[in-house]
């Protein structure tokens, strides 16, 4: 299951699985970070500054 949500949520929603829905399941939290948007904007700045051919 994937769940976004903001960074200083993320103990809140792990601890309220964890003490609740979950009871007879084993839960690991894998918190990643959405890297796209970054790309995206590093990669328009770098075409940008590169001289047209």
């Amino acid at each position: 299951m994937t769940l976004r949500v903001p960074p200083d949520k993320l103990r809140a929603v792990n601890l309220a699985i964890e003490r609740s829905a979950w009871g007879a399941f084993h839960t690991e939290f894998y918190p990643t970070h959405d890297f796209i948007p970054v790309w995206k904007e590093t990669r328009a700045k770098v075409l940008d500054t590169q001289p047209s051919p």
